[in-house]
Order: C-alpha cells, then sequence, then structure tokens
C-alpha cells in the first residue's frame, strides 16, 4: 500500500482543519497563523505522523486497496460532469450571441435539467457584455453546476464552479471578473492557476482516470483543492472532478471493511465506523 499517499491526505486534512478554525470561533492570533503557509506546515508535521503510525502497522487492510484502484474503477470518488439523456450543453463561442440560445429565450423549460457550459476559444475574443447576459439567465438555473475553459483545439484549459460564474459574472463585477479569469486566460493559459482562487482547477490541475486513488491523494496533499479527470488521460476529454472533500470522506471516513475479497476493488469495500 502507498502509505505515503495515506498520510499525506491525513496532512492535508490537518492543513484544511487550522485554516478552517476561524469559522467555527476558534481565533489563532494572526502572527502565529498565516493562513496557508502555517496550515501547511502542520498538514506537513501531521504527514510526518501519519506515515510513521502506518509503517508501524502494515498489516493487509482494505485501505492498501488505494494503491491500485484506479479512480475510473472506484465508488463514488468521481463527481462527474452530465453525460446522460436529459442535461443540456452549452458549447459557447466568441461569436454566440446569448439571445440566440434556447435556455435564454425560454429559460422556464430547464429549470430541472442538469447543465454544462463550455466556452470554447477562437482567433475572437469573448464579449464580456454577451456573456454576462447568459450567466444573467443561468443564475436562476439551479442545474448549472460546472463549466469548463477549452482552447481552440477543445482541449482543457480550466474548471469554473457554476456557483460563481452565476454569481459573479451576472454581477456589478462581471465585466472585470471575467477579464480576468476567462478572457486573459484564454490568452495566456499559464494563468489558469488563478483559477484556484476561486475554487476552480488550472490546466495543470489534472489527473488521469486510469491513475490510482493514491495518486490523487498524493497530488492533492501539494495544496490541490480539487483536480479534474480526463479519461484516458486526454485533455479533449474532461470527464468529471476529484474533490478534496469527497476524497478524503472516501479515504479516512473509517476503516475498510472486505466485501469483495482480496482482489476487490474500492467499490467491492465498505466503511464500518
Amino acid at each position: 500500500m502507498n502509505r505515503v499517499a495515506i498520510s499525506a491526505l491525513i496532512g492535508v486534512a490537518v492543513a484544511g482543519g487550522a485554516m478552517a478554525l476561524p469559522y467555527f470561533g476558534i481565533h489563532i492570533p494572526q502572527p502565529i497563523l498565516m493562513a496557508a503557509p502555517t496550515a501547511l506546515m502542520m498538514g506537513a508535521a501531521a504527514a510526518v505522523l501519519a506515515r510513521t503510525t502506518l509503517d508501524a502497522a502494515a498489516t493487509k487492510t482494505g485501505k492498501e486497496i488505494l494503491g491500485t484502484t484506479q479512480l475510473k474503477k472506484a465508488a463514488n470518488v468521481i463527481s462527474k460532469f452530465p453525460d446522460s439523456k436529459g442535461y443540456l450543453s452549452l458549447s459557447i463561442r466568441p461569436d454566440t450571441k446569448a439571445d440566440s440560445l434556447e435556455v435564454v429565450k425560454n429559460p422556464a423549460n430547464y429549470i430541472s435539467k442538469d447543465i454544462i457550459v463550455s466556452l470554447k476559444a477562437s482567433s475572437d475574443r469573448f464579449n464580456p457584455v454577451e456573456l454576462k447576459r447568459l450567466f444573467a439567465v443561468l443564475r436562476d438555473q439551479p442545474g448549472f453546476v460546472h463549466m469548463l475553459l477549452l482552447d481552440k483545439h477543445e482541449e482543457f484549459v480550466g474548471y469554473i464552479p457554476g456557483f460563481y460564474a452565476k454569481r459573479e459574472f451576472s454581477g456589478a463585477q462581471a465585466e472585470t471578473l471575467m477579464a480576468k479569469y476567462v478572457i486573459d486566460i484564454f490568452a495566456e493559459p499559464d494563468k489558469s492557476v488563478y483559477l484556484r482562487d476561486i475554487e476552480g482547477a488550472a490546466n495543470v490541475d489534472v489527473i488521469s482516470d486510469e491513475a490510482n486513488i493514491s495518486d490523487a491523494i498524493e497530488k492533492m496533499a501539494g495544496s490541490f483543492r480539487r483536480l479534474v479527470v480526463l479519461r484516458g488521460g486526454k485533455h479533449r476529454k474532461p470527464v468529471g472532478l476529484v474533490n478534496f472533500g469527497d476524497l478524503m470522506g472516501q479515504t479516512l471516513g473509517g476503516a475498510f471493511k472486505a466485501t469483495g475479497g482480496d482482489n476487490g476493488t474500492l467499490a467491492d469495500f465498505k466503511l464500518s465506523r
């Protein structure tokens, strides 16, 4: 089993807990806790402790499945993008007019549908005014949860949570924020790292669905909050997300109890509390 991966995730959990303490009324003096740096050091310390503990208890348990189970074969680890009937896929290019879209003309028809928006780059720049018209309508669509940024080759550039796009891309500062998080990123894809500031994902925050769960844990130990899952590792095929909270819940929620034998996948295991 990859004990480094497990201990790393525990470290990230401690870091996240330290950063969240103020929300529960527990205040740490600012000079002591400078947000992320101190939290990550605390996480690193917890990771070392966890590694030592796991090394001392090297008996084979269900957790060893984490080292060999692919993400695509694990249950409830990938939050998949809509890919079944009854959902709406909006492919928006710079020349797309918001008023021409059916969801804008008849928004009530899509209240019960899942919606995924893909902004696809071309040689032209996106018009913030047109985008704001679109998001002013999508703001009232509960099924709009995910938005992808794709380059002119339709390869993944970045991910923006639907909740942020609905709230900020339809508000008073919409043009400014879209310039930073959409237009500038298409112009310079390396700037996609700024999407992490809004709970999004950059063009490097990716993992193949053929990678093992332990690989996702190790990558998230590097402070990633979420990873975009690519089918076969191909940037033209984003299929969903691995979120830190979901992964932590799956791996640290309790001890794994085997139900499918030593050769089972994570789907064959259940948490026993």
